[in-house]
């Protein structure tokens, strides 16, 4: 799987749509692949899952949280917070060393554009059942230099002030 490409991956992505037992694998090497390149490229085919798998996504939620705070491949902790924003967060799923995390990469000028965007999107996911948390998170949106954010940061901390 190392040389994957993007028809590579779909096929993977239906094949693991298919056979739970081949989604669990993917996220095994997601997880733990013999190098980075193959667990980006695992978990690339899992963003490629049909938004009917999303459910199947939550029983993974706190090993992709640790993958995102954890890992030093920025590809890697990109497609790991992409699959947790298809995720549903609700009130008890908070994990507050996550939240600090997006916190912290919102503010970041030094994180991808990507990277960025996402964490303002998973920030928002959480603090969005906490009125202390929501303003909180407004204020770092609006203490963000816009001269230093690309245009899909600042389109997606316009939508999510709007949110706030």
């Amino acid at each position: 799987m190392n040389n994957a490409g993007v028809s590579d991956i779909k096929l993977l992505a239906k094949r693991a749509h298919e056979d739970k037992d081949f989604m669990n694998s993917l996220f095994a090497l997601v997880f733990g692949g013999v190098d980075v390149r193959e667990s980006s490229n695992a978990a690339w085919a899992l963003t490629h899952l049909p938004q009917s798998d999303n459910e199947a996504l939550v029983a993974y939620r706190d090993q992709l949280v640790d993958v995102a705070i954890g890992t030093p491949s920025v590809t890697l902790r990109r497609l790991s917070m992409v699959l947790l924003v298809r995720i549903e967060w609700s009130a008890d799923d908070v994990r507050t060393d996550f939240l600090d995390f997006c916190l912290s990469r919102i503010m970041s000028p030094q994180e991808t554009y990507g990277v960025r965007a996402l964490a303002i999107k998973l920030a928002y996911k959480m603090c969005r059942h906490y009125p202390e948390l929501k303003a909180e998170l407004k204020q770092s949106l609006l203490f963000m230099e816009r001269e230093q954010l690309g245009r899909g940061v600042l389109h997606t901390r316009n939508k999510i002030l709007k949110l706030l």
